[in-house]
C-alpha cells in the first residue's frame, strides 16, 4: 500500500471514529427530556470531552478554560489561575468570527471535519459556562461523506449541546484574515 492510500485510510478511520462517538450523543440530546440545566451541564461536559480528545490543548483541558483569544494567528485558552495554553496542534485552529480579543465563534479542523465553538456569555448555555461557550456544532456533512462521493451543496451542522441539526453555509475569517466559507 502506498503512503498516500495509507494516509487516506487513516483519515477515513478518524472520521468514522468521530462519527461513531458523536452521533449517539447528538441523537440522545435531540430526544432527551431531562431538566434543561442538568441536560446542558451534561452535554457541555461531553462536548468539551470531544474537544479534549480531537482538539487537545498543549496543557490543561477545555473543561477548565475561562476564555479563548486569538494571538498572532494562534488560539490561546486562558485558565482561572492566569495560565494559558495553545492547542497541541496549532494548525487545527482555522477561523473565527468577531474580534480576536473576544471572538464570537472559533472554527477548529481535524482530518477534514470542522467544529465550531459559539461563544456568547449571555446565551442560553454560555451564561452558565466558564468560557462562555454557548454551543459546539459539528459539520454534519461528515455523514454525507461516508455515504456519498458527492459533496452537498449546502452544509449541515449538528449541535453537540442540543442535538439540533441545521443547514446553511457559514462565513468566517481565517486566521490569516481572508474569508473562510463553510
Amino acid at each position: 500500500m502506498n503512503i498516500q492510500a495509507e494516509q487516506h485510510n487513516q483519515i477515513d478511520q478518524s472520521i468514522y471514529n468521530f462519527i461513531k462517538q458523536v452521533m449517539p450523543m447528538t441523537l440522545m440530546n435531540g430526544n432527551n427530556a431531562l431538566d434543561q440545566n442538568s441536560h446542558s451541564n451534561d452535554t457541555m461536559a461531553y462536548a468539551k470531552q470531544i474537544l479534549d480528545q480531537y482538539f487537545p490543548l498543549s496543557n490543561g483541558s477545555h473543561q477548565d478554560v475561562c476564555s479563548y483569544v486569538i494571538y498572532y494567528k494562534q488560539l490561546l485558552a486562558f485558565f482561572a489561575d492566569g495560565t494559558q495554553s495553545g492547542l497541541a496542534q496549532p494548525r487545527q485552529f482555522v477561523a473565527l468570527t468577531g474580534h480576536k480579543c473576544e471572538p464570537s465563534s472559533i472554527v477548529l479542523k481535524n482530518n477534514g471535519f470542522h467544529v465550531e465553538l459559539s461563544l456568547d456569555r449571555s446565551g442560553e448555555n454560555g451564561c452558565y459556562d466558564r468560557a462562555g461557550v454557548d454551543d459546539v456544532q459539528v459539520e454534519a456533512a461528515l455523514m454525507t461523506i461516508v455515504n456519498s462521493s458527492q459533496a452537498p451543496s449546502q452544509r449541515s451542522w449538528t449541535s453537540l449541546i442540543s442535538g439540533q441539526a441545521g443547514k446553511g453555509n457559514k462565513q468566517f475569517t481565517s486566521k490569516d484574515g481572508n474569508e473562510y466559507d463553510l
